[in-house]
């Protein structure tokens, strides 16, 4: 077979790993065939080989992968289709040109390495420190690596909380460096060969599964108490989040009705819940990003609405709303929109409020705008949100009641901001229960895989932090995430609905 188009199949391999497919052991099957395919190709003369080989594996990734791109850019950006899809092809190529550039360079390095006393070292030495960087720099962003290796397997899920990504990111190296030069001694594919990477698979998982059983277990334990909570999901497509950010009518009012009779049918499921007077569980009711139809924070009408919505339904709402304020730009005052999410109580009112920090570039703001704020009038179907400044945990006003983490949409994504939030929180309200909230809409991206990607990188925070999670959206998956990543309960895509359940936590929040 051309060396090209297996490493184009091998790539095909690893997207396969992704949700919605999630047939996670290709991942594995794939890193040992690149593995292979780099030792044997070490010799200067492979120069240009081993480089488009590179080439085609990262194309082919990012192809399969990350297509939906081109949607978003279409949905975000207004684009032409034909535009959309060559911008995200070339993006694709730029990313695959660094690993072009790396394939290039290997047989070089391979052949100083052979005229030093490092020659005795075996190559599999020197491509494991570079896999190890490689992963590390992985580490600073979205783990895809180390989450798709383990897809949606409820034992490996479970594990992560003790390993984390680090422990993920050896085993997996482990994995693919030995099963790799296993292949390059051999030479050829035999019998024997696959029985050793086959006997190396489940060396590896089988006390790996023991290990998520024995932690299943633990964390059950540790979170016995079911709270009642109601995830809403209004379906609200993005033209219509468009009209209503813009406060256009009828729109504004059609998505106040659809989110007010989700808020009702929360209420009618949450009362048999109760005691006849009263008592009993809290309910929480979470909504999606930037669903709440208004600014609650400025705007008396919403507030009262969402009043109103609160004194019906009972219980805790986090919402996810717009606020207005000003923020500074080259130096000039500016009014902006903020991306939030505030908790409301029966009986406490406003509690309090999280602006978004990390926003999506050319989504929610153009970067360098700081020093080019004149690129709003060059492309000004660009949105402009204002940065959230400091971590804002949303605390029950119970003084012994939770503390909610809010991650807005893809926040929940970067790992070192999860870690600094949860840390901070932990830190500030020792000894109170912890919650994370992703409230999120993925209605950006259509009919594409990028919704269940993005619901298993956030149960992957979710277990390696060990925290129960709420996940409300506009459009699907909304889901409620036990402490070990498990989904207890999840929405239909498309279709506006209210996902009840029961969230595991330590304490029960009593009314």
């Amino acid at each position: 077979m051309n060396l090209l188009i297996f490493a184009h199949l091998l790539g095909l391999l690893t997207a396969l790993g992704f949700p919605p497919f999630g047939i996670w052991p290709l991942t594995w099957l794939a890193g040992a065939g690149m593995i292979w395919l780099f030792l044997s190709h070490s010799e200067l003369k492979d120069r240009s080989r081993m480089a488009w080989i590179f080439f085609h594996y990262s194309f082919s990734v990012n192809l399969y992968g990350f297509y939906w791109i081109a949607y978003t850019l279409r949905e975000f950006g207004d684009l032409p289709w034909i535009v959309a899809a060559l911008v995200t092809l070339t993006m694709f190529a730029v990313i695959s040109c660094v690993a072009l550039g790396f394939g290039w360079i290997w047989p070089l390095l391979a052949t100083k390495l052979r005229r030093t006393p490092l020659r005795k070292l075996p190559p599999i030495v020197g491509l494991g420190v570079w896999l190890a960087l490689w992963n590390i720099c992985d580490l600073r962003a979205f783990p895809w690596v180390h989450a798709q290796s383990v897809g949606s397997d409820l034992y490996l899920l479970a594990t992560v909380g003790l390993l984390d990504t680090w422990g993920w990111s050896l085993v997996y190296l482990i994995f693919i460096l030995v099963a790799g030069h296993w292949a390059w001694r051999a030479e050829t594919l035999s019998r024997r060969l696959i029985l050793k990477v086959c006997g190396l698979f489940v060396a590896i998982f089988a006390p790996l599964y023991a290990l998520g059983v024995w932690r299943l277990a633990q964390l059950g334990g540790e979170f016995k108490e079911r709270q009642p909570v109601a995830l809403l999901q209004g379906n609200v497509g993005n033209y219509q989040k468009k009209l209503t950010k813009l406060k256009v009518e009828p729109t504004v009012r059609v998505v106040m009705g659809i989110h007010r009779d989700l808020v009702e049918e929360a209420s009618i499921g949450f009362a048999e819940s109760l005691n006849a007077d009263g008592s009993g569980p809290e309910p929480w009711i979470i909504w999606p990003e930037t669903s709440f139809p208004g600014m609650p924070m400025q705007e008396v009408s919403a507030a009262e609405a969402l009043k109103n919505l609160v004194t019906l339904s009972r219980g805790l709402h986090i919402v996810g709303a717009y606020e207005e304020g000003e923020i500074q730009l080259a130096g000039v005052p500016k009014q902006v929109d903020f991306n939030i999410a505030a908790l409301f109580h029966e009986k406490a009112g406003f509690v309090g409020r999280y602006r978004k920090r990390i926003r999506v570039p050319f989504g929610e703001f153009i970067p360098g705008d700081e020093y080019f704020p004149q690129a709003y009038q060059w492309l000004p179907g660009v949105n402009h949100f204002g940065r959230g400044e400091t971590f804002e945990a949303l605390v029950h006003p119970d003084p012994k009641g939770p503390i909610f983490i809010p991650l807005i949409c893809y926040e929940i994504l970067f790992q070192g901001f999860v870690d600094a939030f949860v840390k901070e929180a932990s830190e500030k309200y020792p000894g109170r229960d912890i919650v994370l909230v992703n409230i999120t809409n993925d209605s950006w991206y259509g009919p594409t895989s990028e919704p269940f990607q993005h619901s298993l990188l956030a149960r992957w925070a979710s277990a390696r932090k060990s925290l129960p999670m709420l996940r409300p959206t506009n459009t699907g998956f909304s889901q409620i995430v036990a402490p070990w990543g498990e989904v207890l309960r999840s929405g239909p895509r498309d279709e506006a609905w209210v996902i009840f359940g029961g969230l595991p936590v330590k304490k029960l929040q009593l009314r």
